[in-house]
């Protein structure tokens, strides 16, 4: 709509509503193209789920900066749709000294699961022992990687990569363009790792609980398995 549109609409002045339009551009609810303003990605949702919206505002809460200054584009359209089964969800800011290790409150968790899907589109150190470890305790493991995070986790960790072939880890090669930094689904926690808008890598992710979530996180995984090459 065009802001003539949308004043007679809502039979406002411009002053009136010039305010609330910013303040929904600043979240990124809605786009301006030109001169006309129109739903986002995240605003299409919205305006779908009102009804229930406390359930997709519980994404949100606390997170929108990170939602809406984040490349979205790697989660398929239809799990777009669906954001709302994340539930309450919580941005894990790792302090400088553990950057790139595996947040200590979920390794009881995660040495617990029994199946265990991972996406890697750079190299994270622990990712060998985690995926090692956890195949070795009779998990179900699925591991995504980018080609080269592949062959230095072939080359660099050759203990940990004989270990998973072993214990039977499904081994994928993703070679697509558009991804994710990372995400991570287990049998009682979901991790999800996005680059910003400009593709620089941002070390903070988003992590929900929730049944729903961790469907969602399966139905994600399943989208990046189903464009992956199988190695083992």
């Amino acid at each position: 709509m065009y802001i003539d549109e949308i004043k007679d609409t809502l039979n406002v002045k411009a002053c009136a509503v010039m305010p609330q339009i910013k303040k929904l551009k600043d979240m990124d609810i809605i786009v301006q193209k030109g001169s006309a303003y129109e739903l986002s990605d995240i605003g299409e949702v919205i305006v779908e789920k009102m009804l229930p919206l406390t359930s997709l505002l519980d994404v949100f809460d606390g997170n929108k900066d990170y939602w809406s200054k984040h490349d979205r584009s790697p989660i398929p359209r239809h799990l777009i749709r669906k954001i709302d089964m994340l539930g309450k969800c919580t941005l894990e800011e790792p302090d400088l000294d553990h950057l790139f290790e595996f947040p200590r409150h979920l390794r009881d968790r995660l040495y617990s699961s029994k199946s265990l899907t991972s996406f890697y589109s750079y190299f994270c150190p622990d990712c060998p022992s985690i995926q090692a470890s956890c195949a070795e305790d009779g998990a179900e493991v699925n591991l995504i990687l980018d080609e080269k995070v592949y062959n230095r986790m072939k080359n660099d960790f050759e203990d940990e990569y004989n270990t998973c072939l072993r214990n039977g880890v499904s081994l994928y090669i993703y070679s697509g363009k558009v991804r994710p930094s990372s995400f991570m689904v287990s049998d009682n926690f979901m991790l999800l790792k996005l680059f910003g808008k400009d593709g620089e890598f941002d070390h903070r992710k988003i992590m929900s609980f929730t049944p729903s979530a961790l469907e969602w996180g399966n139905e994600l995984a399943r989208y990046y398995i189903d464009r992956s090459e199988k190695i083992n």
